[in-house]
């Protein structure tokens, strides 16, 4: 009898955790907007956009948050619509491909032959506390522009971008964010170009 009644409660126990896994309440999902660019003078080159290297804290789907002590952490309920680096790299091939300049621009990785590279680090995108009860997301994005035959280096450079919650509510916090992204990516864009351009021109 000492059995069967454990036995019925180990049940119950297992089907009461399924019913509250199958009632928790999904988390939300956001994306980071590709920023609109200025389209240019066409380029006979093609742009290969290789996958963003980012800080250990930030190889995830989770949206990061800084605390006053410089302690990291991350919003409960809510994610990156992928791992962070995925999404970086995706908005930057969408937003470079809208210039219309290069022939064609691809994501790494892929069977893919390019005359270009463009590499990029993200340093810092979160949500930081440390001045406040309102947060300022800050965005750091190291970019690199490379000759895909040889890999020289053609330009490299660090767009930082701050930009002031709203609230401190999720739904501002994360609008903050994509502006700060918006905001740098639009400037790794811009010199992306014209660093091709500069070595085209350069070259015979």
């Amino acid at each position: 009898m000492r059995l069967i009644a454990l036995v019925t409660v180990l049940l119950f126990a297992g089907g009461c955790v399924g019913d509250l896994e199958r009632n928790a309440p999904e988390p939300s999902v956001y994306l980071l907007t590709p920023p609109v660019a200025a389209a240019g003078p066409g380029l006979d080159a093609s742009l290969l956009v290789l996958r963003p290297a980012a800080a250990p804290v930030l190889r995830t789907d989770r949206i990061a948050t800084r605390l006053a002590d410089n302690r990291m952490d991350y919003y409960a309920g809510a994610r990156w619509g992928g791992e962070l680096g995925t999404v970086v790299q995706s908005a930057l091939v969408q937003s470079i491909r809208s210039t219309g300049r290069f022939r064609s621009v691809e994501a790494e990785p892929g069977q893919f032959r390019a005359t270009h590279l463009l590499g990029v680090e993200v340093s810092r995108l979160e949500a930081d506390y440390s001045a406040g009860a309102v947060p300022v997301a800050r965005v750091t994005l190291t970019a690199t522009v490379a000759r895909y035959q040889d890999r020289r280096t053609l330009a490299s450079w660090t767009e930082t971008v701050e930009e002031a919650a709203a609230a401190n509510t999720l739904t501002a916090v994360t609008a903050a964010l994509d502006r700060a992204f918006g905001s740098a990516a639009a400037g790794v864009v811009a010199r992306t170009g014209e660093a091709v351009a500069a070595d085209l021109a350069g070259q015979p």
